[in-house]
């Protein structure tokens, strides 16, 4: 009998069109396993939020496949089509009239999906306050150009996605890293300049791991809505203040488990960054 996950190219939906759209076949238990797509989404990005969080979540089609599959029987034994947070919390759309009982089924259900349907999971957090006191505040170059917010998240978190990717290099061969975030993004322009900038730098190491960066529409892509969970999950514990206590209830993930990794600047980096980037800069205009 076939895998559960082996399913025909209908019922794969986004995956395999991306799949296929890629390399012009679908084969994930083959050529698949060396390609990785992250997907990355954002929350806090509304006036007065003090932080601003990206979400992300990396597989290789095999498990994102699987994933798709997954992720529609919770669907259907939960009566949604899609999943958005703030349309969960606020009780609104395909989440109308729901229990609490209903609404924590379903929180355990994405929960343990998360933590067993991936390579690894990212939630990059920034204080805003300190982003403008360290970072874009005081004097720095007129050339140097400065991350948005947004961009900082992105890029840390797509930094993450490369260390990850890379340590699943077999043999001679690059695995190759596609991402994808939410075409509704108001800083998509940023991403594409962003992932951009290291896959040319990067091939200029002679690295060839960064492929492709696509625009979704986070109603038709499953997996953008697993990377909204998980940057929204981020986001209530912070503005919660459990941090300290979900640090000290966490657990390493057994064998076959993804992890979700926190990532957030130390007092003081955000300044590290900076100066580093001005120095660059220096060393570069020293050059020509």
């Amino acid at each position: 009998m076939p895998p559960r996950f082996a399913l025909d190219r209908e019922r794969q939906g986004f995956i395999a069109e991306l799949c296929i759209a890629l390399a012009h076949r679908w084969d994930p238990e083959r050529l698949f396993l060396l390609i990785y797509t992250g997907y990355l989404d954002e929350s806090g990005t509304h006036d007065g939020s003090p932080i601003t969080v990206m979400g992300g979540v990396l597989a290789n089609a095999k498990q994102w496949a699987r994933f798709e599959t997954e992720f529609a029987d919770i669907k259907k034994r939960h009566g949604f089509k899609i999943f958005h947070t703030k349309k969960f919390k606020a009780r609104r759309g395909d989440f109308t009239g729901w229990s609490d009982d209903q609404m924590f089924a379903l929180l355990k259900d994405m929960a343990n999906l998360t933590q067993d349907a991936f390579t690894e999971g990212v939630a990059m957090k920034l204080d805003n306050s300190a982003y403008v006191e360290e970072y874009k505040s005081g004097d720095r170059p007129k050339k140097l150009q400065l991350d948005s917010k947004w961009g900082l998240c992105f890029r840390q978190c797509l930094i993450f996605f490369m260390l990850q990717v890379e340590k699943r290099q077999h043999r001679k061969w690059w695995p190759h890293l596609h991402v994808v975030v939410e075409s509704g993004a108001a800083n998509v322009g940023a991403a594409i300049s962003i992932f951009g900038e290291m896959k040319r730098k990067l091939e200029s190491l002679g690295c060839d791991m960064f492929q492709t960066i696509t625009i979704a529409d986070k109603d038709k892509c499953d997996p953008l809505m697993a990377a909204d969970f998980v940057a929204h999950m981020r986001y209530a514990v912070e503005m919660k203040g459990l941090t300290e206590e979900l640090r000290q209830r966490s657990v390493p993930p057994r064998r076959g488990q993804s992890a979700i990794t926190h990532l957030e600047f130390k007092p003081g980096g955000l300044t590290n960054v900076k100066n580093i980037l001005t120095e660059r800069l220096r060393k570069k205009a020293a050059k020509s």
